[in-house]
């Protein structure tokens, strides 16, 4: 089974007395490059987090279709991988053991040559290497791999150039250029380096 779009129905998300965003609707469809706009503090990273299912919006609903039926919450994860710099990796694990562990869990997309992949990343060196000693540059790649080589139908990235130096924005955009065409990718970020690949935008505006 394969999703066909992400349809968001006046969704709104509030902290106390404060929106982040309100009455969102859109469909954002598989095949599509999107591009969740806005300065900090605008909920980007919520947006993110309410799309993928892993927070509730204050009220509207977000809903997940394969071309004949919703899509049941509890099995959206089946359909998406996540990159963020405030994800949580098992950092008992060495490099090598944590990319067994994903992609038991993931199926490592066919076009992908993951060996070539660490080569270009630089961290081909540190294979045994414990991820609590890499450094956020090192940590930062490796969320992307475990994302970008993921053989899913949507990918969200959050700021996904954050800690990486030139080189890596460079690296970054050339796998990201390399994911199926018939996925849906979902990028929230407030830096054209990181969504040049978007045609289209969610802007979000600070009510502040």
């Amino acid at each position: 089974m394969q999703i066909r779009e992400i349809q968001l129905e006046n969704l709104s998300k509030r902290f106390k007395r404060h929106w982040l965003f309100q009455d969102l609707s859109q469909r954002l469809q598989l095949g599509e490059r999107w591009a969740v706009l806005g300065s900090n503090g605008s909920g980007k990273s919520t947006l993110l987090k309410c799309l993928c299912g892993s927070m509730s919006g204050t009220s509207g609903n977000v809903i997940w279709r394969t071309d004949t039926q919703p899509i049941p919450v509890e099995e959206w994860h089946q359909y998406f991988a996540y990159s963020s710099p405030y994800l949580e990796l098992i950092d008992e694990f060495t490099l090598d053991e944590l990319l067994t562990f994903h992609f038991n869990l993931k199926t490592l997309r066919s076009d992908v040559d993951l060996n070539a992949w660490l080569v270009q990343s630089g961290l081909d060196k540190h294979r045994n290497k414990i991820i609590s000693r890499f450094s956020s540059g090192m940590m930062q790649r490796l969320k992307l791999i475990l994302c970008l080589a993921s053989k899913v139908d949507v990918y969200f990235l959050d700021e996904p150039c954050s800690n990486l130096d030139l080189k890596g924005v460079e690296w970054y955009q050339e796998i990201i250029s390399t994911l199926p065409e018939q996925s849906l990718v979902i990028i929230a970020s407030n830096s054209p380096e990181e969504y040049q690949i978007c045609k289209h935008k969610i802007h979000l505006n600070t009510n502040e």
